[in-house]
């Protein structure tokens, strides 16, 4: 019945790798596609916290740069508005004076 099964997907939980590994021990276990990009903008987040940190040495606030773009940096460059591209292409060439 499991002989067919040739990938597994899941998400990063170890009971499910463990229980894929007993029942179907021939088949590839892969994360599935929205962990994969859950996990990508979480590490995003953490870069931009850490780099809003670094330098401004402090936690963002309302008018902070990079804390302004939180929301459009995860947002696909096919999906992005002009408005939203410029706001990105000058937080990029200048992070402290980004917004002004």
């Amino acid at each position: 019945m499991c002989d067919g099964i040739e990938i597994v997907a899941m998400d990063g939980f170890t009971g499910f790798k463990t229980a894929s590994k007993e029942h179907l021990p021939d088949a590839v276990e892969v994360m599935d596609p929205f962990h994969v990009v859950q996990l990508a903008g979480d590490a995003l987040d953490r870069t931009r916290q850490r780099v809003q940190q670094e330098t401004l040495g402090h936690r963002g606030r309302k008018g902070d740069p990079l804390y302004a773009i939180r929301r459009v940096l995860r947002t696909g460059k096919a999906f992005l508005t002009p408005r939203q591209q410029v706001r990105l292409d000058r937080v990029f060439a200048d992070p402290q004076q980004g917004l002004m």
